[in-house]
């Protein structure tokens, strides 16, 4: 075989590695990056990006024709996406990197649901650094602020406020569904539980019971002195505000560049209202992605 053709076949290498050991690739539904329209003043109009949430999915089998994936799932339950959707998808294997295009070509329901994707006839090396952007497609990750959480039981409060605050602006007509803004959103501070230090963060993707981070290099030492963090998603404007709840650390590693990346397990023990209300969100939001 031609040395420039195995150079090009590389990634199919990379995703049998990853399917032969179990692995996962993350997926996101594609969709509009002009921004959505929303006002934060009566008359006038903002334009925002909206997010992307990658879920981490295992992959199951993979040929020439098609790649098959374990459906996103989100604290129990299934994300259900219909055939014809277009997803763009991250694999990676050490620093060894790809990011495609590719669309649903069958689904099957239900527990042990599948979903199955058309092999890509191109796919883009990418770098962690890089990953968000590159010249075929863009992956806009949204942004987590997260302050350590020095007594959990103060956060059940702020959590039922959180949701109240969402479910009474979700209950408005589209037309009237203004998101809140940042001074707005600030202005719930009395409500906040027992926090330390804060820090910034992106949500680098989503799984089962949890989120993973990305952090940056000069807040790293943060996740070193705490287990147990407030977290804030922010999934303006498909979510009119913020989602607030806790989580702890249950994994880190550096990378290259002296980044972490986190996974954070969600905590609901002290407010079991919190859980659906979460997942039904992240389905709501995985519906308004493909929508839109």
């Amino acid at each position: 075989m031609p040395a420039s053709r195995r150079r090009g076949d590389r990634w199919k290498d990379t995703l049998a590695q990853i399917r032969d050991r179990g692995g996962s690739i993350e997926v996101t539904v594609e969709r509009r990056k002009e921004g959505d329209g929303f006002r934060s003043d009566p008359g006038e109009t903002v334009r925002t990006p909206p997010s992307d949430l990658l879920w981490r999915v295992r992959v199951r089998e993979t040929d020439d024709e098609k790649i098959v994936v374990e459906h996103p799932s989100a604290l129990g339950r299934t994300i259900e996406i219909k055939p014809g959707t277009r997803l763009v998808c991250v694999m990676s294997v050490g620093q060894n990197r790809w990011i495609f295009q590719t669309r649903v070509t069958a689904s099957t329901e239900g527990p042990g649901g599948l979903l199955t994707m058309a092999t890509p006839e191109r796919v883009e090396r990418a770098t962690r650094r890089t990953q968000e952007r590159v010249s075929t497609t863009s992956i806009n990750l949204p942004a987590v602020s997260c302050w350590q959480l020095r007594d959990p039981a103060t956060a059940v409060t702020a959590q039922a406020a959180s949701r109240n605050r969402i479910n009474e602006l979700l209950s408005k007509p589209p037309a009237d569904r203004v998101p809140l803004t940042d001074d707005q959103i600030e202005s719930h501070a009395d409500l906040a539980p027992e926090l330390g230090p804060a820090f910034q963060a992106q949500l680098a993707n989503i799984g089962g019971g949890g989120i993973g981070l990305k952090i940056d290099a000069e807040n790293a030492s943060f996740v070193e002195s705490s287990r147990m963090y407030w977290t804030r998603l922010d999934l303006r404007p498909d979510i009119p505000a913020p989602v607030e709840l806790i989580a702890r650390i249950a994994h880190t590693h550096l990378d290259s560049q002296q980044n972490v990346y986190a996974g954070m397990a969600f905590e609901f023990g002290l407010d079991t209202a919190h859980r659906p209300f979460v997942a039904d969100i992240i389905e709501r939001y995985m519906r308004s992605a493909a929508q839109g």
